[in-house]
């Protein structure tokens, strides 16, 4: 399944790349169409499409920077409605009586992920700039995309305990997207990479 997925990502890195370079529009609306390709396809060929994604993006962010930047704006101008629906789709999967079956394990995770950053970034930032050991951490500790699928993949896989799995793992990933874009504005207001009175437009 790894090997299978990552072979199957390179060839869509190359398809995207001859579209991108041949056809030149309509990039986000082929970028959607493609990823329900890779996803509907991926499961019927027991391929994981998150490795399949994952690679074929790795591949052409490595292969043509330039290609690399124009999807990443193409997937910024696409993705909100498919975010939406993902986010959706994963709040429907809270079961609110499991939430409070995991819910302190959810926040004690929680906390000890966030000591660990902090203390990584206090011990490992680099001491050119004093900046990254007091701010670098707060801007790491947002966390969803790919996990929230992981999350969902593991549900599947495990019918027997995945389903709590899953909901652990959202309800680490709320809390940390409650808490983590304060602190990412925050960071970037104390570091003094904004200003204060630009601070509330870069959040």
């Amino acid at each position: 399944e790894l090997f299978g997925s990552v072979v199957v990502g390179g060839l869509l890195a190359v398809a995207m790349l001859v579209y991108m370079r041949g056809v030149k529009q309509e990039l986000p609306l082929f970028l959607v169409g493609l990823s329900f390709a890779a996803a509907e396809g991926g499961t019927r060929l027991h391929l994981s499409p998150l490795l399949v994604s994952l690679a074929a993006g790795a591949l052409i962010a490595n292969l043509d920077e330039r290609e690399g930047e124009r999807i990443h704006h193409a997937i910024q101008r696409a993705g909100l409605p498919v975010f939406a629906l993902f986010f959706a789709a994963a709040g429907a999967g809270l079961k609110l009586d499991a939430l409070v079956t995991v819910g302190p394990a959810a926040l004690l995770l929680v906390v000890l992920r966030g000591a660990a950053i902090w203390f990584a970034c206090r011990r490992f930032a680099p001491k050119e700039d004093p900046r990254l050991k007091s701010h670098l951490w707060m801007g790491l500790i947002s966390q969803a995309g790919v996990t929230f699928g992981l999350a969902a993949l593991v549900s599947r896989t495990f019918p027997s305990f995945g389903p709590h799995v899953e909901v652990l793992i959202v309800a680490m990933i709320t809390a940390h997207e409650l808490v983590g874009p304060v602190l990412t504005r925050r960071a970037l207001t104390a570091s003094g990479e904004v200003r204060t009175d630009e601070a509330p437009g870069t959040a």
